[in-house]
């Protein structure tokens, strides 16, 4: 009797034991099937890359020459890329900002390690017109920068609001260089 009592018992615990890894293996398909049905819908949700490239697009601006300018449209708005030549450097890093009807500093302009390059949205501030100045054959105005046909708003190389009815300087998007030939929007 003894013995029978103990073979009941190692099948009790046998028993025990196979049923504790029975629950184990469901809950673990379980998990798994889950885990199947919900990755296509956070999948989806997920932007394409595609989309990636509107919303946060990559511009190259190795190919800009001195004195140009590179405009593409971003989500609808102008922006203008300028590469500054030396002269237009030094004619505007030590322009006094409270000299200008909206006060900026040339470092406030540029980003550092890029000093060269300027990135605008290309809307005139006072009317919604967007300004000429791109090309060197395009008029500029006096400072050498943007103008604008529609109120005669004058900006200088920096988008810095020099002249007109303008009350702001050009607005400034949110850039990143990624290295000396690519800018990240967005």
């Amino acid at each position: 009797m003894a013995e029978t009592l103990g073979q009941s018992m190692a099948h009790g615990a046998a028993e025990a034991s196979r049923r504790d890894f029975l629950k184990i293996l469901n809950v673990a398909a379980g998990a798994v099937a889950v885990g199947a049905i919900a990755w296509p819908f956070i999948d989806a949700l997920s932007p394409s890359r595609q989309a990636m490239s509107v919303v946060r697009p990559i511009v190259d601006v190795s190919g800009i020459a001195a004195n140009t300018a590179l405009r593409f449209v971003w989500l609808g708005t102008p922006i203008y890329i300028r590469k500054l030549t030396d002269k237009q450097i030094a004619d505007n890093q030590f322009v006094v900002p409270d000299s200008l009807p909206d006060p900026a500093s040339y470092t406030d302009r540029v980003k550092p390690g890029y000093e060269t390059f300027v990135v605008v949205i290309g809307l005139n501030t006072g009317t919604p017109c967007e300004l000429v100045g791109n090309d060197p054959a395009d008029p500029r105005g006096p400072f050498d920068g943007w103008s604008c046909p529609c109120d005669g708003s004058v900006y200088d190389p920096l988008g810095r609001v020099r002249g007109g009815p303008a009350p702001k300087n050009l607005a400034i998007p949110r850039f990143t260089f990624l290295n000396d030939a690519q800018i990240q929007f967005g």
